[in-house]
């Protein structure tokens, strides 16, 4: 046997650990998804850091929440929350 034969016979490294083969496209399929949920979870915690319409202990349940759930979070401050009507009181100075 020659030594192309003996890699092309090897498991990946995906394979030995997950017992699946996700070939090269399901490897760029899947950096795609993480690099999007990533890039979906920084974008939620600037929008919700910057967002006028929460007092500091309202971002900071926010970016709980985001930080607990994070794919599921940030699409829930996306949808729901940064139009919320539960604003902050702006006459106390907690901004």
């Amino acid at each position: 046997m020659d030594v192309a034969t003996i890699l092309s016979q090897q498991q990946s490294t995906a394979e030995q650990v997950l017992g699946i083969g996700l070939g090269t496209l399901g490897l760029v399929i899947a950096l795609v998804v993480t690099f999007g949920a990533v890039l979906l979870f920084v974008a939620a915690v600037v929008s919700i850091v910057r967002s006028p319409n929460y007092s500091v202990a309202g971002r900071a349940v926010w970016i709980f929440v985001v930080l607990a759930f994070p794919f599921l979070g940030p699409l829930v401050w996306f949808i729901v929350g940064r139009k919320s009507s539960f604003a902050a009181d702006v006459s106390n100075g907690l901004r």
